[in-house]
Formats: C-alpha cells, sequence, structure tokens
C-alpha cells in the first residue's frame, strides 16, 4: 500500500526556510484576510488615526512592533502629504501582505496626477524631510495616478524579515 503523504525522511532534505510571520496563519485565516484598508476625512487629525488603523492591522497579522513603526511612519508622511498638499475630503490606505513585503498604498482626491517629490530641506527646515525617509526605509516607493477618478495613489513597499 502507497503512503498517503511523504516520508519524513524527504522532510530533512529540504530543511523549513524562515517564513515573515503572517505566513504563519491557521488554516481557518483565509487569503483576503491579508488584506486590510481604511478611508479617513482628510483632517490633520486624521494622521494619527491612520498610525492607530496601521499598526492594530499589523498585530493582528502577527507583527513585531519594529516592522509596524516602519510602517507607521510611511503612513504619516503619506498622510499629512495628502493632508497638506491637496484639497481632498477623504483619504483611502490600503494593505496588502505579500509572502516577503508589505504594500501600502495611500490615495487622495487631489486634483494633478502628479505627486510627491522629496526635496533638500534647508538645515533649520522644520518639514521636507519625511519622503527622505520613506525612501530610506522602503524597499521602493511610488506614484501612480488613480486613472478612475481624480487624484493620485502613493505606494510603499516594505521588506518583511523572518522573525
Amino acid at each position: 500500500m502507497a503512503p498517503t503523504h511523504a516520508p519524513r525522511d524527504a522532510a530533512r532534505l529540504s530543511p523549513p526556510q524562515p517564513s515573515p510571520p503572517a505566513a504563519r496563519r491557521s488554516p481557518e485565516q483565509s487569503v483576503s484576510a491579508r488584506q486590510g484598508g481604511f478611508a479617513l476625512p482628510a483632517l490633520p487629525s486624521s494622521v494619527s488615526r491612520a498610525r492607530d488603523h496601521v499598526c492594530r492591522q499589523l498585530r493582528t497579522w502577527g507583527f513585531p512592533d519594529d516592522v509596524g513603526h516602519t510602517a507607521q511612519l510611511v503612513i504619516s508622511e503619506f498622510f499629512t502629504n495628502a493632508v497638506q498638499h491637496t484639497e481632498s475630503t477623504s483619504i483611502t490606505c490600503s494593505l496588502r501582505l505579500g509572502e516577503r513585503q508589505l504594500r501600502i498604498e495611500v490615495s487622495d482626491e487631489g486634483e494633478s496626477a502628479a505627486g510627491p517629490c522629496p526635496r533638500v530641506a534647508a538645515p533649520d527646515a522644520v518639514d521636507g524631510r519625511g519622503l527622505q525617509l520613506v525612501g530610506a526605509l522602503a524597499d521602493a516607493w511610488g506614484v501612480a495616478s488613480a486613472e478612475h477618478r481624480a487624484g493620485r495613489m502613493v505606494w510603499a513597499e516594505l521588506s518583511l524579515r523572518p522573525a
């Protein structure tokens, strides 16, 4: 009678590779549990609320705080730019978890498809460094125009390191 599962020795031939925390989910969790999103009014107070949403979602997915802190910094910068530099009434965020990365997307209702650009801040300037920080922390980031509506979507991808 043939075995219905792989022999135990087969498991020893290729040791298991570390997985990102999100890949260690129970069988009951569906792939759709690896996506999240929210919308907030385009108000200064929404920046801290966006950070809270991201923190809660990443904790639900089982991420350590250091990944959450990086994601919160990115969200904070993207939301702040949308609030300060567009005439949006609402800002949306999408979080998508892949096997090796977290993708963060923030969409606003700005009139121009041109997105934020990093700038060189003067040494005594109090702002102008946020996108430089995003560039230093993210594996990649960019801007895409929203084809189906006015506005733009700013995105960043963060690597997930094994726990």
